[in-house]
């Protein structure tokens, strides 16, 4: 063991709202801080926005409605879609467009396919001009408590072990990090596949290869699954991910007989599905299908097939020790199956815009409990700002 010297932390911000991690849960959280009026900085220990989104290749903007034809999804949620292909190429299906054959939605789901460069752009501009300060390639570390509130974050960057102070925390880092080391309950999955989604070029076309292996099968003998957060199951995802891509290259030389193909572009970070999530004050799973609760902030329809929806309750983005903590994104408090639902972009949007909107109106109040926190009033402002909470649907009422 060693034993670290003690030092002084020099504080280089000062924010009402720090948000740790710049994917699609973190720039919706920080995007709705700020235009509610909180000074906001984002946290991102990679270089470019937008996570898996981008860095990872998984390109696909699923869809925005219910497989019913009914939109479920809108707020930032909605905006982020039409952001990402700003710069193209990519297009909103004819019939969810304005003046567009509503009856076809029914068939055809609000999805798109865009381009990881362009979004990643796009995002951080939307980002600078809403004055959120990024902090690129700055890793989160620890948290300096007051009882039970942060009072502060420990980052390292380039320019050494430094201190963010702040009123309120979104967890965003779609491992629970913040959560993790501030003392709240987790829950962490090993069951993470083998993945390297990756684009080719054959000297005349590019093409997006979905590398994965089966998600609902037994994995096959040759492969195994990881813990994303074990350093050592990361690595082995990173290395495995790209020998995967390189036998696929291969093959596909074989198959196509043409010798050359070869790998364009290939995922920046590991592509883990799931991996450590907070335990909050409600976990979401199946039995929630369709269940509306008084604290709904948002809901999300099923990626993988159509008709599902799930309301989303505010109490599932915070726990039961840290008080000034909200998490967005993949590690909020949702099981089995839900987890899965929760993980993909558009619910990440929806409750990155919840939990930086709750941030923000919780530095308004002064107060320092997000369990204290008027969920009337949060829900107003939403709806206000473009979310859906309550469609004239049949549900069943907490």
């Amino acid at each position: 063991m060693i034993i670290e010297k003690e030092r002084r932390i020099t504080v280089i911000g000062t924010f009402d709202v720090a948000v740790v991690g710049g994917g699609i849960a973190g720039v919706a959280s920080a995007l709705a801080a700020a235009r509610n009026g909180a000074r906001v900085c984002l946290i991102e220990k990679e270089n470019m926005p937008g996570g898996l989104a981008t860095l990872g290749l998984v390109v696909i903007y699923l869809p925005l409605c219910d497989g019913m034809g009914n939109q479920v999804i809108g707020g930032i949620g909605e905006e982020l879609l039409k952001v990402s292909i700003k710069y193209g190429p990519g297009r909103i299906p004819d019939c969810w467009r304005e003046g567009g054959d509503v009856s076809q939605r029914k068939e055809i789901r609000y999805m798109l396919e865009f381009n990881a460069a362009s979004f990643a752009i796009s995002m951080e501009e939307l980002l600078l001009e809403n004055s959120v300060s990024i902090f690129y390639d700055t890793r989160f570390c620890s948290v300096v408590m007051d009882g039970n509130r942060i009072e502060a974050l420990i980052v390292e960057n380039k320019g050494g072990r430094s201190a963010i102070r702040c009123n309120a925390v979104v967890d965003a880092t779609g491992d629970a990090d913040v959560c993790y080391v501030s003392g709240e309950k987790t829950v962490s999955v090993d069951t993470n596949r083998r993945a390297g989604w990756f684009y080719s070029y054959d000297g005349n076309r590019i093409e997006l290869h979905k590398l994965s292996d089966p998600l609902y099968e037994p994995t096959p003998p040759e492969s195994r699954t990881y813990a994303g957060d074990d350093w050592r199951d990361v690595n082995a995802l990173n290395i495995d991910a790209r020998k995967f891509i390189l036998e696929r290259i291969h093959e596909l030389r074989k198959t196509r007989g043409n010798d050359s193909i070869y790998p364009l572009l290939i995922p920046a970070i590991p592509q883990f599905r799931m991996t450590r999530r907070l335990e909050g004050q409600v976990t979401m799973d199946e039995r929630h299908e369709r269940y509306y609760f008084k604290d709904t902030i948002g809901m999300t329809g099923d990626w993988r097939k159509r008709g599902p929806i799930y309301y989303i309750p505010f109490r599932s983005l915070i726990g039961t020790k840290v008080k000034n903590l909200v998490a967005a994104g993949r590690c909020i408090s949702a099981h089995g199956d839900v987890w899965d639902i929760m993980r993909v972009i558009p619910p990440c949007a929806v409750t990155g815009q919840a939990a930086g909107t709750a941030a923000a109106l919780l530095c308004q109040e002064n107060q320092g409990d997000f369990s204290c926190l008027n969920i009337e009033r949060l829900q107003s402002v939403l709806i206000e700002q473009g979310t859906i909470i309550e469609p004239e649907w049949c549900r069943e009422k907490e």
